[in-house]
């Protein structure tokens, strides 16, 4: 399995303060790549260079050939990267559907004038992305909800209509930003069927989540971040091992399960 993004030497600094220190490490193709660490490790900061919310100091982010430091993040998002949100990004005045068909005009290519004139090809393509979004929610199993209000949906659901959109967008790399943040065991379990599901269509995944029992079951390899830095990384038992680790969570000799 070759390998999809290859991140060198990275570093973003804030006033004084190096949010990001000089991280290297590649993620191969169509595995779950996991970015855990303590509050304040610099995850989230992390995952807005990855997409071009915020541009790196130095370094480099390479997906599969294609440089993406420097580009936009609407740029980035055509190159093949999605996300999620730690904080929910949902249009709580549009349904479902319209909600996960936001995600799929990143690959439409109607200009201003088609929309103006209504072309035969608008409407062809607007066939297509309500065909690309009713895929997506069929594959994280909401299409019964396709007409709801989202200002009516649950939390959990919620979460994943977010899932749903970015997948509507038919990337190769998804970055999910705490997916089980504020869930309850029986939809923690849920996200964490979905998050294999993803996985197993051969679609790259990069997560950032606090609960250690979902990042061990899902995980093929675990990045560990202490304050903008490698501490360490390896296999989900190599860091449930790893003293160091055990330390900067705990702070003592207990494994983290």
């Amino acid at each position: 399995m070759g390998v999809l993004l290859q991140v060198s030497g990275l570093v973003k600094a804030y006033g004084g303060v190096r949010a990001i220190n000089d991280l290297s490490f590649d993620v191969k193709k169509g595995k779950v790549f996991s970015v855990i660490g303590p509050n304040g490790a610099g995850k989230t900061t992390l995952f807005n260079l990855l997409t071009g919310v915020d541009t790196p100091d130095t370094g480099s982010v390479n997906l599969d050939g294609y440089e993406l430091v420097g580009r936009p993040p609407h740029r980035v998002a055509a190159c093949g990267v999605s996300r999620t949100f730690q904080n929910l990004q949902i249009f709580h005045n549009m349904t479902v559907i319209e909600n996960v068909m936001v995600g799929c005009h990143l690959r439409g290519c109607s200009g201003l004038w088609s929309a103006a004139l209504r072309l035969p090809s608008l409407l062809a393509e607007e066939r297509r992305i309500r065909t690309w979004a009713d895929e997506a929610l069929a594959f994280c199993g909401m299409e019964d909800l396709a007409q709801a209000r989202s200002s009516e949906l649950s939390y959990g659901v919620l979460k994943k209509l977010e899932i749903a959109r970015a997948l509507a967008a038919k990337p190769r790399m998804l970055l999910l930003d705490e997916p089980a943040a504020g869930l309850n065991d029986t939809e923690t379990l849920e996200m964490c069927e979905l998050i294999k599901k993803i996985s197993e269509t051969g679609v790259t995944v990069l997560l950032v989540e606090h609960n250690m029992g979902l990042v061990m079951d899902v995980s093929s390899w675990v990045f560990v971040l202490n304050y903008g830095s490698c501490l360490a990384q390896g296999t989900p038992r190599e860091i449930q091992r790893n003293p160091q680790v055990i330390a900067a969570y705990l702070g003592g000799e207990t494994g983290i399960e």
